[in-house]
């Protein structure tokens, strides 16, 4: 039995010991981890701090540079907005006087046409007139020609008439003689 003891006797011991260090270093322990951290804490805050201070120096900076440069960028646009307003501009009153040329050069062409078309009625009119004057005279000249027509058409009427008239009294008259004969 006294083995037995030492088997259990010998890890207790040794459960207390490791107990009581533990027990010593977890006190300890907890105690530094505290100190490091908050040193680190500090450490970080410090240079949290420095790098806001260079932050405010930098965007300070920044803003005054930036300034600038807004301020050249307008002028530069300035500038530049007023050099393609003038060439825009330029281009305007080109484009107008040569659409105005063309307009004036359509109207021109529109305008001889016009001229070329009226010309040609007035040549068809004076065609048509002539035309009809010819018309105009060649009808006098039929009438008058149907006239003298009609008028020895009449006389040889009348003569044929007469004709016919003498040939009934000649046929009558023979007509007469041969029942006086018979």
């Amino acid at each position: 039995m006294k083995k037995t003891k030492i088997y259990f006797l010998a890890p207790l011991v040794v459960l207390i010991a490791f107990g009581a260090y533990y027990w010593n270093f977890k006190s300890d322990y907890d105690a530094k981890q505290a100190a490091v951290v908050a040193h680190e804490k500090e450490v970080k805050l410090e240079k949290l701090k420095q790098e806001a201070i260079q932050r405010e120096a930098a965007i300070h900076d920044a803003l005054e540079a930036q300034k600038v440069r807004k301020k050249e960028r307008e002028d530069r646009e300035a500038k530049e907005l007023k050099q393609r307003d003038d060439k825009e501009n330029a281009k305007l009153i080109e484009e107008k006087a040569d659409q105005e040329s063309q307009r004036l050069q359509r109207q021109v062409e529109k305008l001889t046409k016009d001229v070329e078309t009226e010309k040609a009625e007035v040549a068809k009119i004076v065609a048509d007139n002539k035309k009809t004057v010819e018309e105009e005279g060649f009808l006098k000249e039929y009438v008058k020609m149907a006239q003298d027509n009609q008028a020895s058409l009449a006389a040889v009427l009348t003569k044929i008439e007469a004709a016919d008239a003498a040939a009934v009294k000649a046929a009558a008259a023979a007509a007469a003689a041969a029942a006086k004969n018979k």
